[in-house]
């Protein structure tokens, strides 16, 4: 059982590396400067990725009450609203803050499962370890701590208590809380139509439809090398990339806690700085 744990949360480590840079990759090198629609992207990718599952007959969907999935529309709003705060107070404060900030959610998801009494407690080693891992995150972020405004501190502690919470309540869906136990496959073929209409919605109330439409018009009428095609295939990879994740996230989360989730978390954001120094100079 530890080995099929071990073995998820690596899976998941690496895949998460892996989409974090290309999402770089799509953002910086192709220029597509539209996070939403990334994100969309990602809900689309899962869409195609799990109905071919089911017409290859790999996967039945599991039959959910009206109840059911109005617990997981909620849900889904969730992590629509985490992501929407996190892109917000980027624009507030600095990034090695917002990740010092961000580090902390291993902190909120243990006192979280324990308001929630998700977990019988944890012993003082977790802590010690915790009180390391937010270490090591300041210490790889390390820059301007002090270039924020209140009110942007304030929507990143919000988005990390979101991103804690969000957590928590998935591991609790896959091993049968609130009425629910789905597994990976389930929540993703659920999850995913939600999130494309909800990410989608934002994308035009923010104004990204317009800009990206005019982006890529402008990309048509060009002849540079780096042209539509090129964006479509990257964008084609990323989603293809975002549903492998989403399956390993939904599968380490189901074998392992909540905790253990957050912090290979962190662990990702000191080797993706690492990584993108490298990479992206």
């Amino acid at each position: 059982m530890q080995a099929k744990a071990a073995l998820s949360v690596v899976s998941y480590l690496i895949i998460s590396l892996l989409l974090t840079l290309h999402n770089k990759m799509v953002l910086q090198w192709h220029q597509f400067g539209f996070p939403w629609l990334v994100t969309a992207v990602h809900s689309l990718g899962g869409i195609i990725g799990m109905q071919l599952l089911v017409a290859s007959g790999h996967f039945t969907p599991t039959r959910l009450d009206y109840s059911q999935k109005r617990l997981l529309w909620i849900f889904s709003a969730l992590y629509t609203v985490n992501i929407a705060v996190s892109n917000v107070s980027l624009h507030y404060v600095s990034v090695p803050l917002h990740q010092v900030v961000r580090g902390t959610v291993p902190v909120f998801t243990v006192l979280i499962s324990l308001a929630w009494r998700t977990t019988a407690g944890y012993s003082w080693r977790v802590y010690a370890s915790l009180a390391l891992v937010v270490v090591g995150v300041g210490l790889a972020t390390y820059g301007d701590y002090y270039s924020f405004s209140v009110a942007g501190f304030l929507l990143t502690l919000l988005g990390t208590v979101l991103a804690a919470t969000k957590t928590v309540v998935t591991n609790s869906i896959l091993v049968g809380g609130y009425r629910l136990k789905l597994s990976a496959l389930d929540l993703l073929y659920q999850l995913c139509p939600l999130a494309l209409v909800q990410t989608l919605a934002w994308a035009a109330v923010t104004g990204e439809l317009t800009d990206a439409w005019a982006f890529v018009q402008a990309l048509r009428s060009s002849d540079s090398a780096d042209g539509v095609y090129p964006l479509a295939t990257a964008l084609v990879a990323n989603g293809a990339i975002a549903f492998v994740l989403n399956v390993a996230s939904f599968t380490a989360s189901k074998n392992t806690s909540a905790l253990a989730m957050t912090v290979t978390g962190n662990v990702k954001v000191v080797l993706a700085v690492v990584l993108g120094c490298v990479l992206f100079s």
